[in-house]
């Protein structure tokens, strides 16, 4: 993205010779701060950001006329957000995108009488005056977009809040589970799962080209069982949540893939060759791998692609490599109930009450969603919604009491509701996590999501060489 005059506040800082603005986003390095001004004083400046944390000067303005000795210097920030300014720019290519294709921007509630579609707990909200009635905080926007769309509306968007409490050893360990975090949600009717699915890949692509990224030669996997209407599987059936997808190019000749394979083996993964030759030893094809871990061997097996990952050979650009290790999946129609082994939080015997239902060629019952994973996150999901007969059938297997006291809104709602309606939600700090290749996803967010506000860590290029005795002269 192109360069732009940017303002900032903070506090100018000299440190072991370089030129600072110490900031509530961090850090950011001064470049061209002209001589003469004070060591240390409260500052806005002007100037064009190279990168995330480095900006050079057009303009400052420092203020040395008042006591600054009886001002405290700042010492901690919330998160070192450099990628702010690129992360703005992002949101606003998402926009002109969805306006562009016919969406219409919407507000969405945040509050909700019933949120819940997991069974997962929920946060209640008492308020003073609504004391008969029963509040709670969305975890999705998933109830009243789809209340929206069976009421009529069409072609739809909202970057929404969403709140969720997720413990255990499962998702809640997951560094890109967040109690607070944001959805880019659109939704249209009249469309099928697949037809969907391919709105989110153009708009994936328009982002990725924002931040110097092309995937327009890169094949989004598809992981579906065969047969499934409107989606066409791509590569072999594979449940994405248990792997890690590495795309070996085809110029990497047999030597190399061997001890990538070796090296993988030794760790105790299991390699799966999804596309191209079956044969991941032949050199001259692009092979794209799974690489089933265990428990223990994860971090192993993550920095042994990472290392691979970095390998280019001659003839490869750097860019085309990066955009290979990507590797967009869809994992497409999921089993309806849960398998015995995954861990979720869900009070449910299914994954999903508003999911339309369908079933495979071997018998098994499936829900029309779609999982999409880029980088080994997922970051998208595409939900084809059932009609008043299937979501009532699907309240029963969930074994929900009282379905029309908590549901009958909705009920009344789909019976007239249109067909074919499909909800879209992408996880927007997980995508600009991936977008601005973060190394977690609490990264994306200036304040840390564990609602007490509290400012954390110190964020000054030498912050660890701080001594007791600098906190005394402070």
């Amino acid at each position: 993205m192109e360069n732009r005059m940017e303002r900032l506040a903070g506090w100018l800082i000299r440190d072991k010779g370089t030129d600072y603005l110490a900031t509530m986003r961090g850090w950011i390095e001064l470049e061209g701060v002209p001589r003469g001004l004070p060591r240390e004083a409260p500052a806005v400046v002007f100037g064009e950001r190279a990168e995330p944390a480095r900006l050079t000067v057009a303009k400052i303005e420092v203020d040395s006329t008042g006591d600054s000795g009886t001002r405290r210097r700042p010492r901690l920030a919330v998160r070192p957000a450099g990628h702010l300014s690129t992360a703005s720019g992002l949101r606003q290519t998402a926009r002109e995108w969805l306006v562009e294709s016919g969406f219409d921007e919407i507000v969405l509630p945040m509050i909700w009488s019933r949120s819940e579609e997991y069974g997962a707990e929920e946060f209640q909200l008492a308020h003073s005056r609504m004391d008969d009635i029963d509040l709670r905080i969305l975890q999705s926007p998933e109830f009243p977009l789809y209340t929206a769309l069976a009421e009529g509306l069409d072609r739809s968007f909202a970057f929404g809040r969403c709140f969720r409490y997720e413990a255990g050893d499962g998702a809640a360990s997951s560094e890109h589970y967040l109690m607070e975090f944001e959805q880019l949600v659109f939704a249209t009717t009249f469309e099928g799962l697949g037809d969907c699915m391919a709105q989110v890949e153009e708009l994936i692509r328009t982002l990725a080209k924002a931040v110097s990224v092309d995937l327009d030669d890169v094949d989004f996997l598809v992981s579906a069982p065969e047969g499934m209407s409107d989606v066409a599987a791509k590569g072999r059936a594979v449940e994405l949540e248990r792997v890690v997808l590495f795309t070996v190019p085809a110029s990497w000749p047999a030597a190399a893939r061997r001890v990538l394979v070796d090296r993988l083996e030794q760790a105790g993964a299991s390699v799966i060759a999804l596309e191209g030759d079956d044969d991941v030893l032949r050199g001259g094809t692009e092979v794209r791998l799974a690489v089933e871990t265990g428990d223990a061997t994860v971090a192993t097996v993550h920095r042994i692609l990472d290392t691979a990952a970095s390998y280019v050979m001659p003839g490869n650009g750097i860019s085309a490599a990066i955009a290979l290790q990507w590797n967009p999946a869809w994992e497409a129609y999921l089993p309806l109930e849960w398998r015995e082994d995954e861990q979720s939080e869900s009070a449910y015997p299914v994954r999903s009450i508003t999911s339309r239902r369908e079933t495979d060629a071997d018998g098994n019952e499936r829900i029309a969603d779609a999982e999409l994973y880029l980088k080994g996150i997922e970051v998208a999901h595409v939900r084809a919604y059932a009609d008043r007969t299937q979501f009532e059938e699907n309240l029963a297997k969930a074994g929900i009491n009282d379905p029309n006291g908590r549901f009958g809104y909705l009920l009344d709602a789909l019976e007239s509701a249109p067909p074919g309606m499909v909800g879209m939600f992408i996880g927007w700090e997980r995508l600009l996590t991936v977008l601005e290749g973060l190394l977690a996803t609490q990264e994306a967010q200036l304040y840390p999501r564990d609602g007490t506000g509290r400012l954390v860590g110190e964020t000054g290029p030498h912050a660890h060489r701080r001594t007791d005795r600098d906190a005394d002269k402070e």
